[in-house]
């Protein structure tokens, strides 16, 4: 299957989780930017659940800055594949790296707020997952700011990482699930351009405007 784009993806998405979630009030959704807001933004409109984005960074080997080889959150929490085949020092720069890079995109995207998740049930949404480790990232995240429950809902995964990321996630929601080899998300959308700042940060001014972005911040 093909997606139009994320718009068409959010709002499938969405009718799973509005047959998941019956008492809204301690429910947010949390966006991993850029490609997840429009995705979030309109699983939002759909169930009236408030959104917000959890920021995380791909951990990238030196010699090879499009690699991927795991993900870091904002506190340090980070995972690394078992494919990443670095030296400790090799590993600690790319950990510093990534780490200054998830900070300087906290004050770019949310001016260095993070959203109070405690004893929150958070669905965490991307526009898919490949091998999942932003989103395990993040899920671990949540969880070490007091979240409840995490969630991970996606329009697309690859079948072999469901069972991965249900080691950190209390439950997975996946629209469509594929055993594509070589799987990549780009894949299974007729649109799935890059989504600029400026798109992200429309969507996030939209949903300001009708109520639906969620504000509370970490409480100290």
């Amino acid at each position: 299957m093909r997606f139009r784009n994320r718009e068409e993806a959010g709002k499938l998405l969405a009718e799973k989780i509005k047959d998941l979630v019956e008492n809204k009030e301690d429910v947010i959704i949390l966006a991993i930017p850029r490609g997840g807001i429009p995705v979030a933004y309109n699983i939002s409109r759909e169930t009236g659940i408030p959104f917000y984005m959890v920021v995380t960074k791909k951990i990238t080997p030196p010699y090879e800055p499009e690699a991927a080889i795991g993900a870091i959150a904002p506190d340090g929490t980070f995972m690394i594949s078992s494919y990443a085949y670095l030296s400790e020092e090799e590993l600690e720069k790319a950990k510093k790296r990534a780490l200054e890079g998830v900070l300087e995109k906290l004050r770019k995207y949310a001016q260095g707020i993070e959203p109070d998740v405690k004893d929150k049930t958070v669905i965490v949404v991307d526009d898919g997952i490949a091998t999942g480790y932003t989103a395990m990232v993040a899920g671990e995240y949540l969880k070490k700011k007091g979240a409840k429950k995490v969630i991970l809902a996606v329009p697309v995964c690859p079948v072999d990482s469901i069972d991965r990321v249900k080691k950190v996630f209390d439950q997975v929601i996946c629209y469509h699930k594929d055993s594509t080899p070589l799987f990549a998300v780009g894949m299974f959308y007729e649109d799935f351009h890059q989504v600029t700042d400026s798109e992200m940060f429309n969507y996030l001014k939209r949903a300001e405007e009708e109520g639906l972005l969620y504000k509370k911040e970490v409480r100290e």
